[in-house]
């Protein structure tokens, strides 16, 4: 694949839109305090160069409103138009956080609780295990701890559903783990959440997060949905890992688990409501007690954040983990050719968001952890360094798996494994014969089957943000009668389980 040369760090003129009037000192001295021979933005710089990055955008806040919030780079790789404050991207995951926020102003109407089961209010929604369906509320859902295997159902976003057929087929996703048992991020159990809610409050899932959060919040140039992208053109291009530009990612089927569509100026916004404890010019958008159930710990996790706390936790939306002495509550995401991050420090009531219009680059981490040290103290770490080594990782996250080593050859002809098979939760699967191998098609959606070993073969996607899995058939009295495609078996990489399918006579 050809490389396609980046912006030199001469072009990589930043754009101040928002001053530092309402600045807080200590806040502003932190990025202007000269460390390592650089200041904060002198920094960032040269990490945007460091991790080949076209264009990112960063904003810091405090809670009485915006510090710094600068556009650094292009909104494409060989164009001229560069980034600014008002440069609108998607902000993947980090539309959870904003989703929490949204529901949190239905708990503090009386419409929906936190920790009421979702079938008082959502009897609709049926998940694999009963006493999940009876018992599952939306703080299970949000701090994705139902049940529910991590990342199965994201393909769904592809199939052009609408929210009813989603929250129908919930049904047919069977449970990896016990209810409760442990965290497990699921993009689809977000969704699930939210529409509940939403649905309760007689809305949309989009319209929530517009009538609750942003306009509320004045975020004029933000949306619930893609189409806000285009808009206008200035709007940030989806980049490769190679930095050419690639398609951009649609996940509005699933909404607030990552379809919110953001500017610099405007995220800044709403750091600032969450900083000040619910208030945002006045007005009190959330009580404290529902903040603090959003941001609270609600499950654990395992180690996370710069310096790997073995005690990092699940709010709803959101993350949380300790730096030095101090808590940090988080959210990163990722869709194609974008990284996003928003940390927040609340006993010092300043935040960072960091938006970066590049594929599984570590640049947000690295931009983040700068800040903290600035903010907390040295870690006495290289955590640059450590970071550094991390994106080695991310990149193999959309890697295509190898056959082991001890392969077998495939162990029966192509056209045994041809016809329709039909599955629950994604639909049929069809597989046709060709000369150039096996066609497959799930849900209608055209996906890649590649020999593994046996009968067993690797399927992937078009979009490599769908996880892959390894299809594996049984045969009897030599024909082929099912077809279970399984992630478990494809060792070192993010693989999934789609299910069985059964093949129709």
């Amino acid at each position: 694949m050809s490389r396609i040369p980046f912006v030199s760090l001469v072009t990589l003129a930043l754009c101040l839109c928002t001053g530092l009037a309402n600045a807080d000192e200590p806040a502003v001295e932190a990025l202007t305090r000269v460390v390592n021979g650089r200041t904060f933005d002198q920094f960032v710089q040269k990490a945007l160069v460091d991790y080949a990055v076209p264009g990112a955008v960063i904003a810091v806040a405090k809670s009485d409103g915006p510090v710094f919030v600068r556009g650094y780079g292009v909104r494409e790789v060989g164009k001229t138009a560069l980034v600014d404050t008002q440069t609108r991207f998607q902000i993947a995951s980090v539309s959870k956080f904003i989703a929490a926020t949204a529901v949190g102003t239905l708990v503090d109407r009386g419409i929906v609780a936190w920790d009421r089961p979702i079938a008082t209010f959502a009897p609709q929604l049926e998940l694999a295990v009963p006493y999940a369906t009876q018992n599952a509320t939306l703080r299970d859902f949000f701090a994705h701890r139902t049940g529910l295997p991590a990342y199965t159902g994201d393909l769904l976003t592809e199939f052009e559903l609408e929210p009813a057929e989603l929250v129908r087929r919930a049904r047919f996703l069977p449970f990896d783990h016990s209810f409760r048992e442990r965290w497990a991020y699921s993009n689809y159990g977000v969704f699930l959440g939210q529409q509940a809610a939403a649905q309760a409050a007689g809305l949309t899932a989009p319209q929530l997060l517009a009538h609750t959060v942003l306009e509320p919040l004045g975020m004029k140039r933000s949306g619930p949905v893609q189409a806000i992208l285009f808009e206008d053109e200035n709007r940030a291009a989806a980049h490769d890992l190679d930095g050419s530009v690639m398609a951009y990612e649609n996940v509005d089927a699933f909404s607030g688990a990552g379809a919110v569509v953001s500017t610099g100026a405007d995220i800044a916004r709403w750091m600032s409501m969450l900083l000040a404890g619910g208030v945002f010019e006045g007005r009190q958008m959330l009580t404290d007690a529902t903040l603090g159930a959003i941001v609270a710990a609600s499950m654990v996790e395992g180690p996370s954040g710069p310096l790997h706390d073995p005690n990092a936790a699940a709010g709803l939306g959101c993350d949380s983990y300790h730096f030095l002495n101090r808590r940090v509550v988080e959210k990163n995401g990722a869709l194609n050719g974008v990284r996003t991050i928003v940390s927040l420090i609340p006993e010092l009531k300043v935040g960072i968001a960091i938006f970066a219009n590049k594929q599984l680059t570590v640049f947000p981490e690295a931009v983040r952890a700068e800040f903290l040290e600035r903010e907390i103290g040295a870690s006495g770490r290289d955590l640059q360094a450590e970071i550094r080594s991390e994106q080695a990782s991310w990149t193999n996250l959309v890697a295509i798996p190898k056959p082991p080593a001890d392969a077998l050859p495939m162990a029966h002809p192509l056209d045994a494994y041809a016809g329709v098979y039909q599955g629950a939760l994604y639909g049929q699967l069809r597989i046709a014969a060709t000369n150039d191998g096996l066609v497959v098609t799930i849900g209608g959606r055209p996906a890649k089957l590649t020999l593994w070993s046996g009968d067993a073969f690797l399927l992937t996607f078009p979009n490599p943000d769908v996880a892959p899995g390894l299809l594996t058939f049984r045969f009897q009295n030599g024909a082929a009668t099912s077809a279970r495609i399984d992630g478990s078996r494809v060792a070192g990489t993010m693989s999934v389980n789609y299910g069985s399918f059964t093949r129709v006579p």
